[in-house]
C-alpha cells in the first residue's frame, strides 16, 4: 500500500504540463502544474493545475488529496491550523465542542496503573489532542456544529495565511493557489482523465457529507520511561497540583490549544517529585483526592 506521499507525487505525475483532458465538454491541455508551496507549513492545496482550452480559456483546477481509506481531516491541529481551519471564532468553536462531552471526559481514568485497551500500564494523562474527521471518532467524539459555509472553509482552506494562500509552485508565486476548489479521493486513478472524472467540487463533496466530527486523544506520561509524544497542543489538559498532602487535578477546558505537553508535565513532574511519586507503582488511593480516576 503506498504511502499518501507516494500516492499524491503518482498522481501529481498524471497531471503534468503538456498532458490533455475533457472538462466541461471542451478539450484543455495542462499549461503548469506541481506542488504549492511556503516557507512554513502546507497550503491546503496539494496539486495545484493550471489548464487553457482550445478556444483559450483558462481553468484552475485546486487539489486537496486524500486518500479514500483516510478518516482524518486534521490530525495536528495547533492554534494556527485551527484559526486557518474555522476562523476567527476558532476557540469557541472547540470549547463547545469539548464541553458538549465534558461529562465523558470527567469519567475518563487517568493514573493507569494497569493497561486498559491501548493505553499502557504506567500512564499519567496530561490531557487530549484535538482531531478532526469525516467520522465518529470513539468515546471522546462528537460532532462539529458548523454551517455548511464554514465546513466549505474547513476543506478549502479558506482562512490560511496569506504566505499559504498565495503559495509558489514551480518557484513562482499564485495568487489564491493554496485555497482548494476540488478534492479528490479516488486512488486508483490511472490517467489524466481519470482524475479529472473523478473529482468533486468542494461545494459538492460538502454536500454528500455534511458533517465534520472531531476526536480528542488522549497525550499520556509514561511514568516508567519518563516519556511523552511531544509538546502536542492541549484541547483539555489536566492540571495537576499538590494539596494537603494528596495529588490533585482539575480538567481545563477554557484554553484550548494555548497549553502543551510541556508545560503540563512539568507540572505533573513537580507533583509527584514533590509526593515522592516515581512511577504509578508508588501511587496507592490515600495519595489521590480522587481515588475514582485511577486504573487498578
Amino acid at each position: 500500500m503506498p504511502t499518501f506521499g507516494e500516492a499524491e507525487r503518482r498522481i501529481a505525475s498524471l497531471l503534468r504540463a503538456g498532458n490533455t483532458f475533457v472538462y466541461n465538454g471542451d478539450n484543455f491541455t495542462i499549461v503548469n502544474s506541481g506542488k504549492p508551496t511556503c516557507m512554513k507549513g502546507e497550503p491546503k492545496t496539494d496539486i495545484y493545475v493550471e489548464a487553457e482550452s482550445e478556444y483559450g480559456d483558462i481553468v484552475e483546477i485546486k487539489i486537496t488529496y486524500k486518500k479514500e481509506n483516510a478518516d482524518f481531516i486534521e490530525n495536528k491541529t495547533n492554534a494556527v491550523r485551527a484559526k486557518a481551519l474555522f476562523g476567527d471564532d476558532w476557540e469557541n468553536i472547540i470549547m463547545q465542542a469539548t464541553e458538549s462531552i465534558r461529562d465523558v471526559f470527567e469519567s475518563k481514568k487517568l493514573i493507569y496503573k494497569s493497561a486498559a485497551a491501548r493505553t499502557e500500564r504506567g500512564a499519567i494523562t496530561l490531557g487530549w489532542k484535538y482531531e478532526l474527521l469525516n467520522k465518529t471518532g470513539g468515546g471522546l467524539s462528537g460532532l462539529v456544529e458548523l454551517t455548511r459555509e464554514q465546513i466549505i472553509d474547513v476543506y478549502a482552506g479558506t482562512h490560511i495565511s496569506k504566505d499559504k494562500r498565495d503559495a509558489r509552485v514551480n518557484g513562482e508565486i499564485i495568487e489564491n493557489c493554496g485555497i482548494a476548489n476540488c478534492i479528490l479521493m479516488n486512488d486508483g486513478v490511472k490517467t489524466t482523465q481519470e482524475i479529472i472524472d473523478s473529482l468533486y467540487t468542494i461545494e459538492d463533496y460538502v454536500d454528500m457529507y455534511p458533517t465534520v466530527y472531531f476526536a480528542c486523544k488522549a497525550l499520556n506520561y509514561r511514568t516508567f520511561y519518563n516519556k511523552y509524544d511531544g509538546n502536542r497542543p492541549l484541547s483539555v489538559y489536566v492540571d495537576w497540583y499538590v494539596e494537603d498532602g494528596q495529588l490533585c487535578h482539575n480538567l481545563v477546558f477554557d484554553s484550548p490549544l494555548s497549553v502543551g505537553g510541556d508545560e503540563v508535565a512539568d507540572n505533573l513532574i513537580a507533583a509527584l517529585n514533590e509526593l515522592g511519586i516515581d512511577t504509578t507503582d508508588d501511587i496507592t488511593e490515600d495519595i489521590v483526592s480522587d481515588p475514582s480516576i485511577i486504573n487498578f
